[in-house]
């Protein structure tokens, strides 16, 4: 599983957005940024996106 904090990384997410891959997570993130009125997903927030993604430890 991999997570990725959106606050500080999209204007206005306050939410974690989780996925099975590290794809998928960023697939959600620029769903999420557009849904949120981000307009042109910058080659610095894709950076933010998956510099901020990490797996999870599943127990």
């Amino acid at each position: 599983m991999y997570e990725l904090d959106c606050h500080g990384v999209i204007p206005g997410c306050e939410r974690v957005i989780r996925a099975e891959s590290q794809a998928e997570v960023m697939r959600r993130a620029v769903t999420q940024a557009k849904q949120l009125g981000v307009e042109t997903i910058s080659q610095r927030m894709m950076d933010a996106f998956r510099d901020g993604t990490h797996e999870t430890v599943k127990h």
